[in-house]
């Protein structure tokens, strides 16, 4: 997104009276026919600025809403390999300039910056079943000014925690109108891109077991909840909920020779109803959305 900067550009009515500019010794011109735009015609109504202004606002809360999430990425992959949380800011993904290259200035090392914010990275904890880190995301200049926002991800006494400002809860950043950052998936592709990882999950566990499971526990399948922390709701105990999907797995057969059919079932938002399965020979139904894992 470029400047913020708005400006609202006065549009005046192309009808002005000829008239009064022609040459006072010719007659004046007849009107063409039929008259394109009547004299008592409103003028044209523009957006006005609050609309504008509103608009921006929103495209603010998404850049720093994909800035957090990719920090939480960057985040979790480091915990993966290192089983803690860093407030090195060299191992984190920096957040997306603005779209010609510019970004906002940084008080000192201890901020990344990004287009309209900047971000500070905390650390809470040494252990890895009771830590957590937080960031913090400071507007700076023009709309951006005076805006802050702040998350904090981890565990507390082996529970998952997550504290997401609940202003950054926005479907619209899935969009095609989105702001500087890597976009976040569509909603429809959590669900494929989840049952993805929950087939290569399965067959993992069978190359370890020689049999296929139904606990998506055993086969360590974890889908992510909401950036805010909620899930999907789930009817029964057979389901694993991610974000707006939720997962089973039906395993058919005696192991070895067994098969699988995986399902990702839409419960709120825009893949309410929505289905999509796959199964042990990687046939879909519907067919593969195509997402990327």
């Amino acid at each position: 997104m470029r400047s913020l900067s708005v400006r609202i550009t006065c549009l005046v009515s192309a009808l002005v009276v000829m008239g009064g500019c022609e040459r006072q010794e010719k007659p004046p011109a007849p009107p063409p026919a039929p008259t394109p735009v009547k004299a008592s015609a409103p003028a044209p109504v523009m957006p006005s600025q609050s609309t504008t202004e509103a608009e921006l606002r929103e495209r603010l809360r998404c850049e720093v809403l994909l800035g957090f999430s990719g920090l939480l990425a960057g985040q979790q992959e480091f915990f993966g390999e290192k089983d803690t949380w860093t407030a090195d800011l060299k191992q984190l993904p920096a957040p997306a300039a603005c779209t010609d290259g510019s970004r906002v200035s940084t008080l000192d090392g201890a901020w990344l910056a990004g287009c309209h914010f900047r971000y500070a990275v905390s650390v809470a904890g040494s252990h890895p079943d009771n830590s957590t880190f937080s960031v913090r995301a400071v507007g700076v200049g023009g709309l951006a000014e005076g805006l802050t926002y702040t998350m904090t991800h981890g565990y507390a006494d082996r529970r998952p925690v997550r504290v997401w400002p609940s202003e950054l809860v926005l479907e619209d950043c899935h969009g095609v109108r989105r702001p500087e950052g890597t976009p976040l998936p569509a909603p429809l592709c959590e669900g494929a891109s989840n049952l993805k990882g929950f087939f290569t999950a399965q067959k993992s566990y069978f190359g370890e077991k020689d049999r296929y499971s139904e606990s998506a526990v055993q086969v360590y399948f974890a889908p992510e909840p909401c950036l805010d922390g909620t899930r999907a709701p789930v009817p029964d105990d057979t389901w694993t909920a991610g974000c707006h999907f939720i997962y089973r797995a039906e395993v058919s057969g005696t192991a070895p020779e067994q098969t699988f059919r995986l399902t990702a079932r839409g419960m709120k938002g825009p893949v309410v109803e929505q289905k999509l399965t796959l199964d042990s020979q990687y046939t879909w139904s519907p067919a593969d959305p195509g997402c990327t894992p």
